[in-house]
């Protein structure tokens, strides 16, 4: 059996604030993945703090906090809608969908050159997805539990 990628996407606060979830949802749809995983998180400070640890120390870490939380936003309960994609090259089909972290610096036809923007100087782009297999592999258990990854 071949090996199947797993990646971690999240839908962001202005994403959901702008209700353009379904937009993001289709564009990684057309990419040939599965869907293992979904759900909609009331977003802790822990666990925002726990997925960006590898921020620890930036100066910009409360920024990404606040906004992943939905305080630049108008987003009730903190949520973000949480997805686990599976399939080949999984990682970077959807990397190259979504675009550069940057919105200003992504190509007009991904999804964070298409919907990202800065409101002051907090960047706003959409969604996150995993990097490499290491970091999916562990923002995958942050995220959901063994049972709520359907992908056997």
């Amino acid at each position: 059996m071949r090996y199947m990628e797993r990646t971690l996407v999240l839908i962001k606060p202005d994403a959901i604030e702008k209700r353009i979830s379904g937009l993001i949802l289709d564009r990684l749809d057309h990419l040939g993945l599965q869907m293992t995983g979904a759900k909609v998180v009331s977003l802790t400070e822990e666990l925002a703090r726990a997925h960006y640890k590898n921020l620890e120390g930036k100066p910009f870490l409360e920024e990404v906090i606040q906004y992943m939380m939905g305080e630049f936003n108008n987003v009730p309960n903190h949520k973000i809608y949480a997805f686990v994609f599976q399939g080949e090259n999984a990682i970077a089909k959807v990397r190259q969908e979504i675009g550069s972290t940057n919105p200003e610096k992504a190509a007009p036809w991904t999804i964070r050159g298409s919907f990202g923007r800065f409101i002051g100087d907090v960047m706003q782009n959409c969604v996150h997805a995993s990097g490499s297999p290491e970091d999916a592999e562990k923002e995958i258990a942050l995220w959901f539990k063994p049972e709520e990854v359907l992908d056997r």
